[in-house]
Order: C-alpha cells, then sequence, then structure tokens
C-alpha cells in the first residue's frame, strides 16, 4: 500500500469536520468527504475532547502598530 502525501486541513475543512461531527456523522463519513481514512479526521477532533474549539480571534492591541515617540 503506498503512502498519501500529507494533507494540511484548512478552516473551512476543520468547520466542515466539526459541522458534519455535531449533526452525528460517523468517522468514516466524513472522512470519505475528504478521501481519508476516519484515523485522519478522528486527531482533529479528539484534540479537543470532541468539543468544538472556541472560534479564535486576536485582541485590538495584538494588532496595534506601537507608537514611538
Amino acid at each position: 500500500m503506498k503512502q498519501r502525501p500529507r494533507i494540511y486541513y484548512s478552516e473551512t475543512d476543520k468547520a466542515l469536520m466539526w459541522d458534519r461531527w455535531q449533526k452525528g456523522d460517523s468517522l468514516h463519513k466524513i472522512a470519505d468527504l475528504f478521501d481519508r481514512s476516519h484515523s485522519s479526521i478522528a486527531g482533529i477532533l479528539s484534540r479537543t475532547g470532541g468539543i468544538r474549539p472556541p472560534q479564535r480571534k486576536r485582541s485590538r492591541i495584538a494588532l496595534t502598530v506601537p507608537r514611538q515617540h
């Protein structure tokens, strides 16, 4: 069996995974969408214990350029 190249899931892909998981789809069904095995999906969903993590956002302060005097 030939090893497949590594896939890096985009945030959109991960959101789709979480949506399908919350609707009750199995790991096998979700993995079929990406033409992967269920173990590649399980790793993403199990990192947070099967609970969707909150959407990441940055603080306004982190995005500002410090003023120079």
